[in-house]
């Protein structure tokens, strides 16, 4: 029987999205490169935490600590522990004799330069906007935009601090909590690709974002002006709100994703969401009994598909299917 410990918005979403790879992940910890988009994200959120905790004198210098961290972020420079120890390093050599290190510790796919490149720009774009739009709260001769009140504030993480929703422990993360003179803002920073200005449906609808409401009330006694989803690649912001029935959904949701996690009900769920996940490889070796299908891994890797090539012939020119007695039409 599998331990439920602490469940997170994360933990929910694996989850419910294919229970075999939250058993992959969080029950048997097996270790697979860094998803570069995860790791993107994840590198974003340190930087606008350094905004607040660090003096930089502009959007250049802003920019600059972050090409030097996202180069050593890629590099393994940062990583510690026993992954360190079985880190590889591959050296890309550039123009003007630069050399890029990529650890093995990430994935960046089939063209990593590429890659690599294409993340620092949209990096540097992202922290000059919000520079520039948010320095003006580090200015203590301002009085109607200050800093936030809280930066990366956890909660339930400490053992001494526990947090329950309806009987099951949590924890997560606040990325800002702002007070302002119209009420309490609580903020999640996204670098998804897609906004949800065009569909607001997972917005209005993601547990995440349920679970955050509820822990700020529990958390500061009061309600909050709104959920804020800060998109990063455009810089534009939505809000949401939430309300009890929202919370009767959550509660359900937490039990039935305990009740699964504690009866070992780890099934995997196959589908085009497949593309996006870390734990292929690692999937095949114990997905095995639950399905009957061909093999697909091969020395730690998926084995390329093989094309069908049976029905191929040679197609005559057009004027040929008439004399054939194939009629145009």
């Amino acid at each position: 029987m599998a331990n439920v410990g602490k469940l997170s918005a994360t933990k929910i979403t694996t989850y419910k999205g294919c229970s075999l790879a939250y058993f992959l992940k969080y029950v048997k910890h097996e270790k697979v490169p860094l998803n570069v988009r995860m790791v993107f994200g994840k590198t974003i959120h340190y930087m606008l935490e350094q905004f607040y905790k660090k003096n930089f004198q502009s959007s250049e210098s802003f920019s600059k600590y972050w090409n030097y961290y996202w180069t050593g972020t890629i590099a393994g420079d940062f990583v510690k522990g026993k992954q360190k120890e079985y880190l590889k390093i591959r050296d890309y050599k550039l123009k003007d004799d630069f050399v890029l290190r990529i650890g093995s510790h990430i994935d960046l796919g089939l063209e990593p330069v590429g890659v690599f490149f294409g993340y620092m720009h949209l990096g540097r774009e992202i922290l000059q906007r919000f520079y520039k739009r948010h320095i003006i709260e580090k200015d203590i001769n301002n009085s109607e935009r200050q800093i936030p009140i809280d930066i990366e504030k956890s909660f339930g993480v400490k053992r001494d601090e526990p947090f329950e929703i309806n009987g099951h422990l949590i924890r997560g993360v606040f990325d800002r909590i702002d007070k302002t003179l119209k009420g309490h803002y609580v903020t999640d920073y996204k670098t998804d690709k897609h906004s949800p200005g065009l569909d607001s449906f997972i917005l209005h609808r993601h547990p995440q974002f349920t679970l955050y409401s509820y822990a700020f009330r529990k958390l500061f006694g009061r309600m909050e002006r709104a959920i804020l989803y800060y998109h990063l690649r455009t810089g534009k912001i939505f809000k949401t709100y939430r309300s009890e029935k929202d919370y009767d959904y959550l509660k359900k949701l937490l039990d039935e994703v305990a009740e699964g996690i504690t009866k070992d009900n780890f099934v995997p769920f196959y589908g085009f969401h497949c593309n996006f996940c870390d734990y292929k490889v690692a999937c095949e070796k114990y997905s095995i009994p639950y399905h009957g299908g061909p093999r697909i891994d091969l020395e730690g890797k998926i084995k390329p598909a093989r094309e069908f090539k049976d029905w191929d012939v040679d197609i005559p020119e057009d004027s040929d299917w008439v004399d054939m007695g194939i009629e145009e039409r």
